[in-house]
């Protein structure tokens, strides 16, 4: 059995046949994992001949899969055994009840073996309903050459930051130079920006006892930063309010910024043989404002994997999950496939420094946060697009940080209320 599109022919498809005892069906992109989905699969099955996978191959547009996700869990299909959910969904479709817990399928080391981070942002009710399978997150690129010519060391924290900017600025001369470029436009990726510099401070989403807290004096403070980056110090261009991540990656590679936050993907592009700055840049973790050095300010995002709770296969799906996801299988995804691990552990291996820039990205989630996702469950897209909102107000200072910040935290608090 395949899925189909449109969801609805492929939710009618999925009840009709279910699966055979230990025929399993695990259903991620092509794209995503890459060879490692197919190589893990001939494994797993040479290992348990009792056991045939078939991997459907859906859609590699996020949106696309949910709905397929969505109309087949709705109806409670039994199929697929296992599939991949986005990192910010994963909270959302343990509370809807669409992900079975794994505490009681899968013993506790295997699961405590992965980045607590990630865990978090599948963890509902004490339980963790998916494990991590790949990660990406938000780093910060510099400019190794700049750097270099003005004698000055890799910025450590955001103060750092703003005098390495000031001093290759005033040093350059050039209009067209900026310091500082980032993804601000009002998109997810401004509230991945926005954590990266509150959890940077202190602060973040949630106080220490786990309530909301955006409008904290941590908070305000790292947001007025924001604001005095690009309003005061000038040191990011007025296009930063409409730049996307590639906008962002653009500005760097063409020579045009000191310093560059954005996601891992940019590497690539930036270390090509036709790219002005190859050669010329080097990343670092997301950094820290003073006193702050322990803070967790890399934002990350990634893939899981779960297990449908309909499925007449949960045992052999947890095996496989196991399995599939395991320090080994995720060794020879980094390797061979440069996917990042999501169990830390993999990246002390030996066999890592054949890939010293993910080994690198590794080191960075170490500082890991994610997304509110967990707690806000089905409410998380509302949940963003109200922070993305009242960032936006207070970077174009339509408010000031502390009244987008309170309002936000007014909104936030009647959302959950619901």
């Amino acid at each position: 059995m395949k899925f189909t599109l449109p969801a609805l022919a492929a939710a009618a498809a999925m009840t009709a046949m279910p699966v055979m005892a230990q025929d399993l069906v695990l259903s991620i992109g092509s794209r995503g994992y890459g060879p490692a989905v197919e190589r893990n699969i001939e494994r797993y099955t040479a290992e348990n001949p009792g056991v045939s996978i078939e991997w459907n191959k859906v859609s590699d547009v996020p949106g696309e899969t949910r709905k397929l996700y969505v109309t087949g869990l709705t109806a409670k299909s039994p199929t697929p055994d296992i599939y991949a959910v986005d990192v910010i969904w994963a909270g959302e479709f343990a509370q809807r009840g669409w992900l079975q817990p794994l505490n009681g399928l899968l013993d506790a080391d295997t699961i405590a073996a992965f980045n607590p981070s990630l865990l978090d942002a599948a963890t509902v009710d004490d339980e963790v309903h998916a494990l991590p399978l790949y990660a990406d997150g938000i780093h910060f690129f510099y400019r190794t050459d700049l750097l270099e010519k003005y004698g000055l060391a890799v910025p450590q924290t955001w103060e750092e930051v703003l005098a390495a900017s000031q001093t290759i600025l005033d040093g350059e001369g050039n209009p067209q130079l900026y310091g500082f470029v980032s993804m601000w436009a009002k998109i997810e990726g401004l509230f991945m920006n926005w954590l990266a510099f509150t959890n940077a401070n202190g602060g973040g989403f949630y106080d220490a006892e786990g309530n909301i807290a955006v409008n904290s004096p941590a908070n305000i403070a790292a947001t007025q930063f924001m604001v005095d980056l690009l309003h005061e110090h000038r040191m990011a261009p007025d296009s930063i309010l409409n730049a996307r991540p590639d906008d962002a990656r653009t500005l760097f590679q063409q020579g045009r910024a000191a310093f560059l936050m954005v996601q891992d993907f940019v590497h690539a592009p930036l270390s090509a043989d036709n790219s002005p700055v190859a050669g010329k840049f080097d990343f670092t973790r997301v950094p820290y404002f003073e006193g702050h050095e322990d803070a967790n300010s890399t934002t990350m995002g990634g893939w899981f994997l779960g297990i449908n709770p309909n499925s007449e296969n949960k045992e052999a799906a947890a095996d496989f999950l196991a399995s599939f996801t395991a320090q080994e299988q995720q060794l020879a995804a980094a390797v061979e496939d440069n996917r990042a691990p999501t169990i830390p552990a993999v990246y002390e291996d030996p066999s890592m420094g054949s890939n010293e820039v993910l080994a690198k990205f590794g080191a960075n989630y170490d500082f890991g946060v994610v997304r509110p996702s967990a707690n806000s469950g089905s409410k998380y897209p509302r949940v963003s697009e109200i922070m993305q909102l009242e960032i936006t107000n207070a970077l174009h200072q339509q408010k000031t940080v502390e009244e987008a910040l309170n309002d936000a935290q007014a909104q936030l608090e009647a959302l959950m209320a619901e």
